[in-house]
C-alpha cells in the first residue's frame, strides 16, 4: 500500500524563505499533494525573519514549485497553495512564537487527532532559540489544555548538520532534550530518504549471494564516491563555514558505509542498533601522519564565486581512508571521496576484489558497482576469454538498472510522511551523530590547520589528480 497519512497535521517550516525550503521542501510537499498522499485537513506555515505578506509568501512557494518541477498540475497547485500560510518573526522572540501558536490554534480549530511538526531548515546556531521558544511560546507544550478530546503529538525535524563539531553537537542535543522528549526528535539526513541508499541494506538482505562476496578474503578495497557537477548554487554563506568534509563525510558517506557493513537484522527495531554498531566499528588507520589518512582540495574557480573569501581555504573535495573491526571486513580499507564541480554527478559504491592466483596483467580487476545516483544500476565486472589459441581476456560487464518501481517518492517527501507517522527508522539517532563527530572531529581540526595542504583541481574535471596520487601510495587506483 502506498505510504500516505490520514492524520491532520500542521507543519511549521523554520527558514521558510531559505534555499533548502525553496529547492526541496515546497516542491516535494507539492508532490505529496499531487500523489494524493496528504489528508484533507493540513496546514503548512512558513516562519522566517523575512518581512513579506501571506500573498508574497504563497508566490514564493508557487515559484519554487514551478522552477523545480518538470510540469505542474494547475488544479493541484492551487489546492496545495490553499493550505499555505506565513508568519514573520524572530527565532529569539518568545512573543513571536506565542502569536504563531495563536495562528496555529485558529487553523486547527476543526481538526482532531492532529500532529504538529516543526521543521528546522535553518543553520545549527538557530536550533537552540527555536527549540526553547517552541516550548515557552506554547507551540509545543503538553500542559496547555486543548479543549474537547484532542490529542496533539509533536515532531521536531532537525536537518543535518547537527552542529559544527562534537562540542556544538552536544550543546544542541542538550538544548533539544531540554525541550522535547527524545522520541519527538527526528534528526534528518536526506540520504536516508533515498530509496537507492536504503537499497544498500535491502540488496544484501534479499540476495545472500552478495553476502558471500562481501568477505575480507575476497575484497581488495571498497570505495564510496559522491560527486557533484554543481558548485555553490548561491549557498556560499553556508558552505564557506562547512566545506565538503563536514557536509558530506560526517553523515552521508558514513551512513552509506554503515548500511554496507551493518549486521543484517530481521526486525525494524533492531536496525537502529545494528546501524550504530557498524558506525562505531570504523576507525582511522594507524599512521604517523594524518596526510596518509585524509586529503583535501579546492576547485580552481572557487574563490571567484559570489560570497567566498578571497583567501578561503574551504575544501570542495576530500578523500578519506578508514578501516573497520566488523568481522567480514577486517583488514579491508575503505576509501571515501566526495567533491563539487566535477565532470558528472554520481554516487556509487565499488567493491574491488583481489586478483586471483592466475591474474593476468593488463586486464581490469573484478569489481561490483552499486551506482545509486547518475546512471543508477548494478554492474559486475568479470573477464572473458577472447578468440584464439593464446588466452587473452577482455572485460565482461553484467549490468542492470536500479530504477525505483512501486511506491517511489523523493527523499524529503518520504521522510516527512514517516515523521508524521512517528517512524524514526530512517532518521539518525543522537548516538549515531555523536559517533560520527567523534570520528570526524580530529580530522576536521587537521584539515582546518593552515599548514595542511589544500590541493587545487580544475572545475569540471573528471577527477582530482592529487587524490589519484594519494591512493597510489597504497597501491590502489580509483575504479
Amino acid at each position: 500500500m502506498p505510504l500516505s497519512t490520514s492524520h491532520p497535521f500542521s507543519l511549521i517550516i523554520f527558514g521558510a524563505s531559505g534555499h533548502l525550503a525553496k529547492l526541496k521542501l515546497y516542491p516535494e510537499l507539492y508532490i505529496l499533494e499531487l500523489k494524493e498522499r496528504l489528508p484533507k485537513d493540513y496546514s503548512i506555515v512558513g516562519f522566517s525573519r523575512t518581512e513579506m505578506s501571506e500573498d508574497e509568501f504563497k508566490k514564493l512557494v508557487e515559484d519554487s514549485v514551478r522552477e523545480n518541477m518538470p510540469a505542474v498540475n494547475e488544479e493541484v497547485l492551487k489546492k496545495f497553495l490553499d493550505h499555505i500560510s506565513y508568519h514573520q518573526g524572530q527565532y529569539s522572540d518568545e512573543a513571536d512564537f506565542k502569536s504563531l501558536n495563536e495562528k496555529l490554534e485558529s487553523l486547527e480549530e476543526n481538526s482532531n487527532d492532529l500532529v504538529r511538526l516543526a521543521y528546522f531548515s535553518v543553520p545549527p546556531d538557530a536550533f537552540g532559540n527555536i527549540a526553547h521558544n517552541l516550548c515557552k511560546g506554547g507551540v509545543h507544550n503538553p500542559t496547555i489544555p486543548l479543549g474537547r478530546a484532542k490529542s496533539r503529538p509533536f515532531r521536531c525535524i532537525v536537518e543535518k548538520p547537527v552542529g559544527h563539531d562534537l562540542k556544538t553537537f552536544q550543546e544542541i542535543k542538550k538544548g533539544l532534550i531540554g525541550c522535547f522528549k527524545e522520541e519527538e526528535i527526528f534528526l534528518l539526513d536526506h540520504y536516508l530518504g533515498k530509496e537507492a541508499v536504503r537499497n544498500i541494506f535491502y540488496l544484501r538482505y534479499a540476495n545472500p549471494i552478495l553476502e558471500k562476496l562481501l568477505d575480507s578474503k575476497l575484497i581488495h578495497h571498497i570505495e564510496i564516491t559522491a560527486f557533484e557537477e554543481a558548485g555553490l548554487d548561491g549557498r556560499a554563506g553556508y558552505f564557506e563555514h562547512t566545506g565538503t568534509f563536514r557536509d558530506m563525510f560526517q553523515s552521508h558517506l558514513l551512513m552509506m558505509a554503515s548500511l554496507l557493513t551493518m549486521e543484517l537484522v530481521e526486525k525494524d527495531e533492531s536496525m537502529l542498533k545494528s546501524r550504530l554498531d557498524a558506525l562505531k566499528q570504523f576507525y582511522l588507520p594507524p599512521s604517523s601522519d594524518l596526510s596518509d589518512v585524509v586529503m583535501q582540495a579546492q576547485y580552481d574557480s572557487y574563490k571567484q564565486e559570489d560570497g567566498t573569501a578571497p583567501d578561503s581555504r574551504t575544501n570542495t573535495f576530500c578523500a578519506l581512508k578508514l578501516l573497520t573491526s566488523a568481522g567480514e571486513y577486517q583488514g579491508v580499507p575503505f576509501y571515501l571521496r566526495s567533491g563539487k564541480r566535477l565532470k558528472k554527478k554520481e554516487t556509487r559504491i565499488t567493491v574491488a576484489f583481489k586478483k586471483g592466483p592466475n591474474g593476468t596483467e593488463g586486464i581490469c580487476e573484478n569489481c561490483l558497482d552499486i551506482i545509486l545516483q547518475g546512471e543508477a544500476g548494478m554492474k559486475v565486472h568479470l573477464q572473458t576469454k577472447m578468440g584464439g589459441t593464446v588466452p587473452k581476456f577482455r572485460p565482461l560487464i553484467l549490468e542492470d538498472p536500479l530504477v525505483c518501481t512501486g511506491d517511489c517518492l523523493p527523499e524529503h517527501s518520504l521522510l516527512i510522511l514517516e515523521a508524521i507517522a512517528g517512524s524514526r527508522l530512517w532518521f539518525l539517532t543522537f548516538d549515531e551523530v555523536q559517533a560520527a563527530w567523534r570520528l570526524i572531529d580530529p580530522l576536521q581540526s587537521y584539515l582546518d590547520d593552515p599548514e595542511t595542504e589544500l590541493h587545487l583541481y580544475k572545475a569540471g574535471s573528471g577527477g582530482v589528480e592529487a587524490a589519484e596520487e594519494w591512493v597510489r601510495r597504497d597501491g590502489v587506483r580509483w575504479m
